[in-house]
């Protein structure tokens, strides 16, 4: 779950969901400077289905007792949340093995210094999976290479909508994307991109690196500390209606 607070609620959007505008985003990506052509429809499956794992964990959201709010994807407990991983990209692979490779490779970018034995474990099997999948098939190297800071590149895109409230000054903005995104595609000449709130459904992004402006929308919920703290965060989630955060990506 991606969690922010804002006016004495809490903004709660699925990772699933996040992840769709991530797909939206891929699906506009400029094809003159999109390599590997020949799977794009598995590239656009991997970006758009990457968090799947968390389907089943985000149906009812986590209380944190320690900090008095709901559990995020940044703080939920290592254990499950790396059963979940797991289990999200066994069922991208079994739909597109090469989408389920750029999922793996991406999950086990989250985990730099490993510092437990389950992180390890885990990295193990991930690492066999990837060695598996790469002897099965037939892939360029700098395509692969590509597709995974695709990945990457519109999986933060996504979070940048979705992890702080729409409008906020570049100030304000997390530390995360403030400096722009990590990801280097050659047609930006070593540029990083950087987006900017133009207003509250408006994202410049320069260099553009899509195809023409585009709008998406992702669920969210809004819910009231109050009723967190009166009936429980599992029913304040599902009495919160069901609103959208639209946003249009625009050219800076």
């Amino acid at each position: 779950m991606i969690v922010y607070e804002q006016n004495n609620q809490w903004v709660m959007i699925t990772q699933h969901d996040h992840a769709a505008v991530s797909g939206q985003v891929a699906k506009v990506w400029r094809k003159d400077v999109f390599e590997g052509m020949h799977v794009r429809d598995d590239v656009l499956y991997a970006i758009a289905q990457h968090d799947r794992g968390w389907i089943g964990l985000d149906q009812t959201p986590f209380w944190n007792d320690g900090e008095k709010k709901p559990y995020s994807f940044q703080d939920f407990p290592a254990v499950p949340k790396l059963a979940f991983y797991r289990k999200g990209v066994d069922e991208v692979e079994a739909h597109s093995p090469y989408a389920g490779l750029l999922c793996s490779l991406h999950y086990v970018s989250f985990f730099p210094h490993p510092d437990s034995p389950d992180v390890m474990a885990y990295l193990a099997d991930e690492k066999a999976r990837q060695n598996r999948i790469k002897g099965e098939l037939e892939f360029n190297q700098r395509e692969l290479v590509f597709h995974f800071d695709l990945l990457q590149f519109c999986d933060n895109l996504s979070l940048y909508m979705c992890m702080q409230e729409p409008g906020v000054t570049k100030e304000k903005e997390i530390t995360w994307f403030r400096n722009g995104f990590p990801q280097q595609f050659r047609f930006t000449q070593g540029k990083k991109v950087m987006a900017r709130w133009v207003d509250n459904e408006h994202v410049s992004l320069h260099p553009f690196p899509l195809q023409a402006e585009t709008c998406v929308s992702v669920p969210a919920r809004a819910v009231s500390m109050e009723a967190a703290h009166r009936a429980g965060i599992a029913a304040a989630y599902h009495d919160a209606p069901r609103d959208h955060i639209r946003v249009t990506f625009v050219q800076g």
